[in-house]
């Protein structure tokens, strides 16, 4: 459980550093420039984000892709769409892994400071290593059913995001072995806590919290599928809007 605790600490620390900005930093409500919390966008209006995530994997997966670890760089661009829809896409990568995600939102007000909203992303991903005695590769097709519900402070913006993973197909090649895994198939859940906070005239600043609890982890494909079962998996996040 220490893998748990120990991105939590972050968490902890940037909250309260964040309570101590309160009454500097904010001339505007937040919500005007975030990206995680769910609010409506003028149509054709675009957010976008640069973050990096920090990844704690459990002892044994870790020990053996230690030396093939790399940061994993998140870029995000939010559209705003009429009726309370917004379309969004997503890069994660870290040099030899590549998520490339597009999606949709539906938002929606239940008063002025809490929001709602339901989300459906398809992803494709695409790694390859040809280092550190690897010859491996693997592409695939994944889709993210999520529901997240929203606080406004007026001076941050607290978001609780859940969803589901789900593997649409996967070919992971090592070597001349090529293996198909063709068939549709559950692969865990997450969840992630975020806040943000203006940090220079309409940018965030944002800190998420997340735990995945999967079989497969993308970030960690060189190791699918050494390990068959399921593993909780924290992840720390910090993003700006730009």
């Amino acid at each position: 459980m220490r893998q748990i605790y120990r991105p939590l600490k972050f968490l902890i620390f940037f909250i309260f550093i964040f309570s101590l900005n309160n009454e500097i930093v904010f001339a505007q409500n937040i919500d005007k420039s975030t990206i995680e919390f769910p609010d409506a966008m003028q149509p054709y209006n675009w957010r976008l984000s640069l973050g990096y995530a920090s990844i704690k994997m459990p002892t044994d997966v870790y020990l053996e892709a230690a030396s093939a670890r790399f940061p994993l760089i998140k870029f995000a661009a939010v559209m705003g769409l009429p009726s309370n829809f917004l379309l969004e896409g997503k890069i994660n990568t870290e040099l030899v892994t590549n998520q490339f995600v597009l999606g949709a939102r539906w938002v929606y007000n239940i008063d002025e400071n809490l929001h709602m909203g339901l989300g459906y992303s398809i992803a494709f991903l695409y790694g390859q290593l040809k280092q550190f005695n690897y010859d491996s590769k693997i592409s695939g097709w994944f889709s993210y059913p999520s529901a997240a519900l929203g606080y406004d402070f007026g001076n941050l913006a607290l978001t609780f995001r859940g969803g589901f993973s789900f593997i649409n197909s996967l070919q992971s090649t090592s070597g001349s072995t090529t293996v198909d895994f063709a068939i549709a198939r559950g692969n865990g859940l997450y969840y992630r806590i975020t806040i943000e906070q203006r940090f220079y005239k309409t940018t965030t600043v944002g800190i998420g919290f997340q735990m995945n609890y999967v079989k497969f982890y993308y970030p960690e494909w060189l190791m699918f599928p050494t390990f068959d079962r399921y593993y909780w998996i924290p992840e720390l996040q910090i993003m700006f809007s730009i």
